[in-house]
């Protein structure tokens, strides 16, 4: 016959034994409950950039056209007149001088198919400056 003494230790062995299986198993329900960070990026927009020349502005239909900086690809943007437009170095540009020719970086949210333009930077080369009429000395 098995002693009681010998019972009672088996039963707290067999307890400690499976208290970490336990707890293991309430951690792995505990981070079932937390999304996966894939679930919580994937439907939202993602900010991208585009680096290109301006091949043509319409405003009335709100498209712009960019031709890649390699010249193997056309990008077209949905253009609102709320977009800022600035400079490398910062300085505020009204969209009217995104003219055929410009260099730009354009950036962009994307959300499936839908694009929405954050920010249109104008980049070194990009507008033609109005000379000094006046000759250097």
């Amino acid at each position: 016959m098995v002693s009681r003494r010998f019972l009672v230790g088996l039963f707290f062995a067999l307890l400690l034994w499976a208290l970490p299986l336990r707890t293991g198993l309430q951690a792995q329900e505990e981070r079932k409950k937390v999304p996966v960070i894939d679930k919580i990026t994937s439907g939202g927009p993602s900010q991208q950039a585009f680096m290109g020349v301006v091949k043509s502005v319409d405003f009335e239909s709100e498209v712009l056209n960019v031709d890649n900086i390699n010249g193997k690809s056309t990008e077209i943007f949905p253009i609102k007149k709320k977009v800022h437009v600035v400079t490398a170095d910062g300085d505020k540009l009204k969209l009217a001088t995104l003219k055929p020719g410009t260099n730009v970086l354009v950036y962009f949210d994307q959300k499936g198919d839908h694009r929405t333009i954050t920010r249109i930077v104008v980049l070194v080369g990009g507008t033609p400056k109005k000379k000094d009429s006046t000759p250097p000395s």
